[in-house]
């Protein structure tokens, strides 16, 4: 069996971390990214997050990185070259920027997995956890504007998360014909 990596990208709401999630119990480990902000109440040290001070960290360390409210956020080399020499099958869950950096340091590994799920749903789920209308049609909006609801042109695989437990079995039926 080959090495793989797993890449999970979607709109906001999709259900990817929840998938990762799923993919870390049945035996696939979550490579863990990089940031400089801070860490939040509950959250641990290399299971969430590494936290980091931007002077602890060079540019080439990094797979791909991100700037997101003026905090730095990455996948590191490192990170996955330790996960693979342990792992065959690894996931991660990366916005579209990551998914074609990665998808260039590692052509033949990456798996991209995009995602999806209908508009009303995407209302719905950030409806329940307290979204305001408008700010529901404000993040919609902005999803259809940067191209956030089609998949990337890397995409291998597209699974749509409208049925929590049928997306995870698609994605574990996926992995297994990888193997």
């Amino acid at each position: 069996m080959g090495k793989f990596i797993i890449v999970l990208v979607g709109p906001s709401g999709s259900g990817k971390t929840s998938l990762g999630s799923e993919l870390t119990k049945a035996g696939y480990p979550k490579l863990v990214t990089t940031t400089t902000r801070s860490k939040r109440p509950g959250e641990q040290e290399g299971e969430d997050y590494y936290f980091r001070a931007a002077s602890e960290l060079e540019a080439d360390d990094f797979v791909e990185q991100t700037v997101y409210n003026n905090h730095m956020y990455g996948l590191t080399k490192a990170e996955v070259q330790e996960a693979l020499a342990h792992h065959d099958i690894v996931h991660v869950s990366l916005d579209r920027n990551g998914v074609h950096a990665l998808s260039r340091q590692y052509p033949d590994i990456a798996v991209t997995c995009f995602i999806t799920i209908s508009e009303e749903e995407m209302a719905r789920r950030m409806a329940k956890r307290g979204d305001s209308p408008r700010k529901i049609n404000e993040r919609i909006s902005f999803c259809r504007e940067i191209g956030e609801l089609t998949p990337p042109q890397e995409t291998d695989y597209v699974i749509e998360n409208n049925h929590f437990q049928q997306a995870v079995n698609e994605l574990l039926a996926m992995i297994d014909q990888l193997k």
